[in-house]
């Protein structure tokens, strides 16, 4: 191995420094997000220079933020203008908003419906009853907004 070789990352040392698999490196790969800096010709060993490690955390910490990888491509590629990737995290902004808002509805929701339980006698023996009397007490409780909260409560009252 020469000496540029030493001063590399393989693939299983970057996966394993960055928390992830060598699956997804090589997925990351074939996206062109992160290419080996020098691949082996005799034994197919890829590598990596030290600074990709800092790619490879941008790349996940983007990932965490709910973007795609395509959109992850463009970003890091440098293809697009300051102005399109400002625009990107907008929009990626508001859809994480708007899944706050309607988490913070589900759980609003939810806490009345279990105060509902918690107050009325019929709550207090929902156990008792049978599966017909439950989900007719239980739709009488639930408040079907347009969250689609009614599909939420579906699943989690009848885990």
């Amino acid at each position: 191995m020469d000496n540029k070789e030493e001063k590399l990352l393989r693939i299983g040392e970057l996966a394993k420094l960055s928390g992830i698999s060598v699956k997804a490196l090589h997925v990351y790969e074939k996206k062109n997000i992160i290419k080996p800096v020098y691949v082996d010709e005799n034994t197919g060993y890829r590598y990596y220079s030290p600074d990709q490690f800092r790619l490879v955390e941008s790349l996940l910490e983007l990932q965490d933020m709910g973007f795609s990888l395509d959109e992850i491509s463009k970003i890091l590629s440098g293809k697009c203008s300051r102005e399109e990737v400002s625009d990107m995290f907008d929009d990626k902004k508001i859809l994480l908003q708007e899944r706050i808002w309607k988490l913070e509805a589900k759980i609003k929701e939810l806490s009345v419906i279990k105060d509902r339980l918690n107050d009325g006698q019929e709550g207090k023996r929902i156990k008792e009853m049978s599966d017909e009397e439950r989900a007719a007490f239980l739709a009488k409780l639930v408040v079907i907004n347009e969250e689609g909260i009614r599909q939420f409560l579906s699943e989690v009252l009848w885990l």
